[in-house]
Formats: C-alpha cells, structure tokens, sequence
C-alpha cells in the first residue's frame, strides 16, 4: 500500500493540493497531509479530509525531526516553496535530509520560473534565486525527483496588487513593460503537485506550469475594470520608478518589515520582480503541463478572475 506524504497543506497551494489528491489517488494509497500547525486548518477542511480517509500531522519544514516523524514509510513526499526567503534553501535540505533518512525514494518540488537561468545567483531576478539552489540541492541528493516550475499566479492579481489600486489613485503600477505572460491558476499548480505526487509525472523531469495563453497586464486590468462600477488606469512605470514611489510611502525592503499600513503587501524586491520577470521574457511561453498531467485544461485569467468578482466589486472597493 503505497504512502504519500503532501507538505505544506497550510497554505493556499498545499490545499488545493491535498483536495485534489484525494481525487485522483489510487486505490489503497495512504495520504498523508502535514502543516506546522494543523490547528489552523479550518474545522469543514478537516472534516473533508479525514472523512476520505487522509491522515493530518504535524511537520515543520525548520524541524528535521518532525519531518521524520511524518515520512516514515513514504513512497514520495512533497516540498512547498515557503516565504522564507534566503532560508528556503536549509528547509529544502531539511526535507532532504529526512526523506533519505527515512528511505523515501521520490521528492516533488514546488520551484518557480527562471530557477534554470544560467546567470550567477547574484545577477538573477530575485525570486528564482532560492529555487535555483534549491534545485541544486535535489539533483545532488541522490533522491529521484519532479520540479515543477509555477509561473506568476493570476491570483496575485486581486490578492497582492488590487489592495493597493486605491492608495495608487485609482491605478496599477506596473513594470512589466506591456510584455505579455503565461500567468498560471493557482488552482492548477496545486492540481500538477498532488499528480506529480502521485507519480504522474516522469521521473527526473522538469515541469513548466503556466495557463493557456499569454496576456498582458493591461489585458487584465481591463477585462477587471469592464467588471467594476468605477474605472481605473494602469500606468507603465520602470523599475526604479516603481521602486522609489513604494520606497517613499514606507514599503519595507525585506518580508520581516512592518506592512501594516501599507496596502501592498510585497516587500521591494519581491514587487519589482514579479514585473521584471513577465518584462524580461521568463513567461514568455506557454506549456501543455497541466493538461497532460490532470486531463483538465489550464484556468484561463477571466477563469480564475471572475471567482474574485465578489472582492472587486463587492465590500473591499479597490478602484
């Protein structure tokens, strides 16, 4: 009875995941979702879960031995990139560390776009640089592995950018230049997790993730807009222009910062990358990843856009 252990269920990802993974698991599989704090799951999620059967532990990513604890006897096991930028690389070996202890034959990556760049780490774009070790780390482990690398999610758009619209006077800043990209459903980056877990995947393979097709930023904020009572404008900035409006209003330049009364919610360097990385041509290019692993095709952005209609035109007015 194979057994297979998906981190990380916490999170927004690590949950789609694990609804997912009960989905599709075959029979007599044994799924195992673990979190640093199982208590913050919700009472309705929890009930779903343990009704088909998974099991909830407790396992942190910054604690070797709790990790042990959970994958003793897995076939496979996951690993969620976290916000612990400049750490990400210690937890993956932690992960490491305890799947080869404990025999664990396969690991499933969750990287990011770019992490294949071959620059030196210190003149990559920000957010690739802890994948690119990370990725390191696996290959060198011995461990058969799948990484997938997600594109910028559409959610990002209503969750981290929307909130600052208003405070921007009724406009998005961006620095993506007008470059389209290949911006992916979260949804689906956690259904190609839970496949790959699965064993879906081909082994020691790298998988993009990205939607349907590619699209602009203005694209995207028009079609929002065309959804509003109140229009807005998207203003093309550079990256220093972008960084010295944020930098002036207070937004802190690291993720340990105060953001409290700030309504974005990305520290500087993370804000200016994710422009960067659609501007420079990392998503340029669309996959067939998540058809060919969960039969479904990928979300398009009105897909995943028109779930959050209720935030844009509801209470939280972000134009």
């Amino acid at each position: 009875m194979p057994r297979y252990v998906l981190t990380g269920v916490g999170g927004s990802l690590g949950s789609i995941a694990a609804s997912y993974a009960l989905e599709i698991a075959p029979p007599g599989s044994t799924l195992v979702f673990s979190t640093s704090d199982p208590d913050k799951i919700s009472s309705e999620t929890r009930r779903f879960w343990l009704e088909k059967e998974a099991t909830i532990s407790a396992a942190s990513y910054d604690d070797v031995s709790s990790l042990q604890r959970v994958f003793v006897g897995a076939e496979a096991v996951t690993l969620i990139s976290t916000w612990a930028f400049g750490r990400r690389h210690q937890q993956a070996q932690n992960v490491i560390d305890a799947a080869k202890f404990c025999g664990v034959r396969r690991i499933c990556y969750t990287s990011f776009v770019g992490a294949d760049d071959p620059a030196p780490i210190d003149e990559m774009p920000f957010l690739p640089r802890d994948h690119k070790l990370v990725e390191a780390l696996i290959r060198a482990s011995g461990l058969e592995y799948n990484i997938q690398r997600d594109f910028l999610y559409i959610d990002n758009i209503p969750n981290l950018f929307a909130p600052s619209w208003k405070f921007c006077g009724n406009r998005w800043l961006s620095n993506s230049g007008g470059v389209p990209g290949a911006y992916v459903a979260r949804e689906d980056c956690g259904r190609v997790l839970s496949a790959l877990l699965l064993g879906r995947g081909k082994p020691n393979t790298v998988y993009n993730v990205t939607g349907p097709e590619t699209v602009t930023d203005e694209q995207m904020f028009q079609w929002i807009c065309s959804n509003v009572k109140d229009q807005g404008q998207i203003v093309t900035v550079s990256d220093q222009e972008l960084k010295d409006y944020w930098l002036q209003r207070g937004l802190p330049t690291t993720v340990l910062g105060d953001f409290s009364q700030i309504p974005m919610k990305l520290c500087i360097e993370d804000l200016l990358c994710c422009g960067e990385m659609v501007a420079r041509g990392y998503m340029a290019k669309t996959s067939d990843t998540v058809e060919t692993l969960t039969g479904r095709k990928p979300l398009s952005f009105q897909d995943v856009l028109v779930k959050y209609k209720d935030v844009f035109d509801g209470g939280t007015s972000y134009l």
